[in-house]
């Protein structure tokens, strides 16, 4: 028992520190593939929510652009489950860019400069540069990008509810207008789950709120 506390301990002070985010993605897990958003992220795991998420112990592949990693679900309760990754070769901020950051010799940034200078002047093989992106390819990606920002219109109306409601008299003298914050807040969230879906007919079929899916089909 005292050597499970111990390794829990270390496990926990050696947990790498999370950023809280929000980014749009996708899970692939027993041949369903499904949108999610990513809420807080390290690299070596993640905290997503979604509408259907897969089970505990559940293996996945998460999708961000052109990053891809495999990972297991360590937890799942209302909404949202951890996901812990088989490698944590990629970076938070690729990650939250959606593109994968050249390296040499596991090196990025200045250090894969320093590397490559080493390898010069040692007479070693240089790294094949990535060909450069042309513009119009990242017009592929408008539509994820779309939802990213209605998801974060929607975080930041949430935010300033949250602060709002704290302040007694703001909720005896605005209480329609809270009301209407929350259902703006609400509509963003159905927006952004339709447009990041793979069927958005059945999306808008899903909607629970019965004004916007009636606008939606009208």
């Amino acid at each position: 028992m005292y050597v499970d506390a111990s390794m829990a301990a270390r496990a926990a002070k050696e947990r790498q520190p999370r950023k809280n985010l929000l980014l749009a993605a996708t899970i692939e897990a027993d041949g369903l593939k499904v949108p999610v958003r990513i809420r807080n992220l390290s690299e070596g795991g993640a905290m997503v929510d979604g509408s259907a998420l897969p089970r505990t112990g559940t293996l996945l592949t998460l999708t961000r652009a052109e990053i891809e990693v495999g990972g297991r679900v360590v937890w799942q309760t209302q909404g949202r489950c951890g996901v812990a990754f088989d490698t944590s070769a990629i970076t938070v901020d690729e990650w939250v860019s959606g593109n994968r950051v050249p390296s040499f010799q596991g090196h990025r940034g200045q250090a894969r400069v320093d590397a490559i200078q080493q390898a010069v002047r040692s007479g070693g093989a240089l790294p094949a540069e990535p060909v450069p992106t042309a513009a119009a390819p990242d017009l592929a990606n408008l539509g994820t990008r779309l939802v990213e920002e209605i998801f974060h219109v929607r975080e930041l109306l949430d935010r300033l509810g949250e602060q709002l409601i704290d302040d007694p008299h703001v909720i005896a003298a605005h209480m329609a207008s809270l009301q209407n914050l929350d259902r703006a807040s609400q509509i963003l969230d159905h927006l952004g789950a339709i447009l990041g879906a793979d069927d958005p007919a059945a999306a808008v079929d899903a909607v629970a709120m019965q004004e916007l899916r009636a606008r939606l089909l009208r």
